[in-house]
């Protein structure tokens, strides 16, 4: 059976994922609880005929996060040339953000992520460049920095000649999760 999720995890559910089993409820803190209500508020929406994310049997698959909020792209340029390594670990940093709050719109919140478990990162390179490990630092970082233990990942970092829009960065996300 294929259907959306919502925060309160009954059906109708939230579009924008599906899900095709479901686990354990999970309780996040006061604190914690506002701050996602304010990143679920700053998901994006895709920029085609796909999902953002796809939970099943407890993993949630999220597609290809670019660094922007709403329509508005936030860096661009290739890393090497007009990027330099700092703003694009910002940018990978933002992709991290934005690949946690898909999730959480998703499962209706950060609690619900039992574990990252793996973080690709495409990275638009100037001819030359061969530091796109370090690039992906931002997301691994930020990752750890939200969640503890629970966001450290397996991580593939490419190097690619172009990106959607321009953009430097794109991440997606394999995660366990509670729904």
């Amino acid at each position: 059976m294929i259907r959306s999720l919502s925060l309160s995890g009954h059906p109708p559910r939230r579009a924008g994922a599906i899900e095709l089993s479901r686990a354990a409820k999970c309780v996040a803190p006061p604190d914690m609880k506002r701050r996602q209500a304010i990143e679920m508020s700053s998901v994006n929406k895709p920029g085609g005929n796909y999902l953002p994310v796809i939970i099943h049997g407890g993993l949630a698959y999220v597609s290809g996060q670019l660094p922007r909020r709403g329509e508005d792209l936030l860096y661009v340029g290739k890393v090497g040339a007009g990027v330099d390594i700092a703003a694009a670990q910002e940018a990978a940093a933002l992709c991290a953000d934005l690949c946690i709050s898909a999730i959480n719109h998703a499962t209706g919140g950060e609690d619900r992520i039992v574990q990252v478990l793996q973080l690709v990162g495409y990275v638009a390179s100037a001819p030359g460049f061969t530091q796109q490990s370090q690039v992906m630092n931002g997301a691994s970082d930020r990752l750890i920095e939200r969640l503890g233990e629970r966001g450290r990942h397996t991580r593939t970092s490419v190097g690619v000649a172009e990106l959607p829009r321009g953009a430097p960065v794109e991440l997606n996300m394999i995660a366990a999760v509670r729904s």
